[in-house]
């Protein structure tokens, strides 16, 4: 079995607010300003060079989100996938630094993704500043119309591997190389960016996150809880672009493609199979409502 994709890249997002976003980004989640080039402000967890990027725009949308491929022979592979495809392919340069190949293309189903060999690890592993400070930017969950088309895609273009699914597909989970339960994330929507997600390092850096929004007058939009599909606990928040900041700790980790069997997960009103949160609470109404739409097919 061949994986293409190691693990989550990158997210890049076009602002009005560069400064402000990303501000508000290091300040609630941790994350370090690790450069600024024409206007571009740009963010990272760890030793990666930058795992999120914020560029002017005259308004709040996805430019790309990036998966990091295994290698750049990988890169190539996924740009003869594509055109066999008929896929237009809208760049082969990477958007940002510390990547030496790319592609950037629009899957059928809307969402516009970069392809990309490994971000430079030119960063120091330790940083001063405030909030939580992750260790990875760890998924992305979209909003797509047909969410078996994505799971095509997915799975036959770019190599990736089903997790698990709820019993109509309603919702779809898929990963790379890394194990981690999802890298990308999927449920029925019209195509948008709904949340990106951090993985913390214990429960406590949740509840500082908590906090860090009470002192600014905000709370979260929901958790903390725990997910079915993946196990991981959760918290989540608007940022002010109007995209959801997703928080957690202890995603499941599959170490072995061959013996993991997708599970599937019945959506209930009820509490019988707890499928997306373990300890009860469902999500509040509007839940799925928020989310930034992709620059290139607006």
């Amino acid at each position: 079995m061949t994986h293409l994709i190691r693990q989550m890249g990158h997210v890049a997002f076009t602002t009005p607010d560069p400064e402000g976003s990303a501000r508000d980004l290091a300040e609630i989640v941790g994350l370090k300003v690790t450069d600024r080039r024409d206007g571009t402000v740009y963010l990272s967890a760890n030793q990666r060079h930058h795992e999120v990027s914020f560029r002017p725009g005259p308004r709040a949308e996805v430019l790309a989100i990036g998966l990091e491929a295994m290698d750049a022979a990988a890169v190539d592979e996924v740009q003869r996938r594509l055109r066999s495809e008929g896929i237009e392919i809208l760049d082969d340069r990477p958007l940002g630094p510390g990547m030496e190949r790319a592609v950037r293309f629009v899957a059928p189903f809307g969402a516009v993704f970069e392809v990309h060999t490994p971000v430079a690890r030119d960063q120091a592993r330790r940083h001063v500043g405030p909030g939580s400070r992750p260790k990875r930017i760890e998924h992305v969950n979209l909003k797509a119309p047909d969410t078996l088309l994505v799971r095509d895609f997915l799975t036959r273009l770019l190599g990736m591997q089903l997790s698990d699914r709820t019993a109509g597909d309603e919702f779809l989970w898929f990963r790379g190389w890394d194990g981690y339960h999802h890298t990308v994330a999927v449920f029925r929507g019209e195509p948008q960016l709904h949340h990106y997600a951090f993985d913390l390092h214990a429960l406590e850096d949740l509840a500082g996150i908590a906090d860090t929004l009470v002192l600014k007058d905000r709370a979260l939009l929901w958790g903390p809880g725990r997910h079915g599909a993946g196990g991981n606990v959760f918290t989540y928040y608007v940022d002010p672009d109007g995209c959801v900041v997703e928080n957690s700790t202890g995603m499941d980790r599959i170490d072995s493609d061959l013996l993991y069997e997708a599970r599937t997960w019945e959506i209930s009103a009820t509490l019988a199979d707890r499928w997306i949160n373990q300890w009860g609470s469902p999500p509040p109404a509007g839940f799925t409502d928020p989310g930034l739409p992709f620059a290139a097919v607006r």
